[in-house]
């Protein structure tokens, strides 16, 4: 477990963003990680970004990374989850939502038409 405050999420998107080569998403982590904080990943948008990555390497650098956290929804959290996959219609947009909430933080995101039928458009930098 890291130390260090979660200060932003990447959804599935910007998951699969970085393993592309983003420099939008590597240099926001590395900003995120020299300002003393960390960047979170919801496993369920992990998952997600399988589906989308030929290559798991740059995944693996990810997860492993000093600068991320791997983050699961608790069990006793699965009413709330529910109800915001009724919202945003994704099961692991709605687990980076739930750890944002429980975090106090952003989510960064590629897709943020996903989370419009959240209050406000939801936490989320888009780039």
């Amino acid at each position: 477990m890291i130390e260090r405050p979660i200060r932003l999420l990447l959804d599935a998107s910007a998951i699969v963003a970085f393993t592309r080569g983003s420099i939008d998403v590597g240099e926001t982590i590395a900003e995120v990680y020299d300002d003393g904080a960390a960047v979170g990943l919801p496993i369920l948008c992990l998952v997600e970004a399988v589906r989308s990555v030929a290559e798991t390497d740059q995944l693996d650098l990810l997860v492993a990374h000093p600068a991320t956290e791997v983050f699961a929804p608790a069990p006793e959290e699965w009413r709330a989850l529910a109800a915001i996959v009724d919202m945003v219609g994704r099961m692991d947009c709605a687990s980076a939502v739930l750890t944002a909430i429980d975090l106090d933080c952003l989510i960064m995101t590629n897709q943020p038409g996903v989370y419009g039928g959240l209050s406000g458009g939801g936490p989320i930098i888009a780039f």
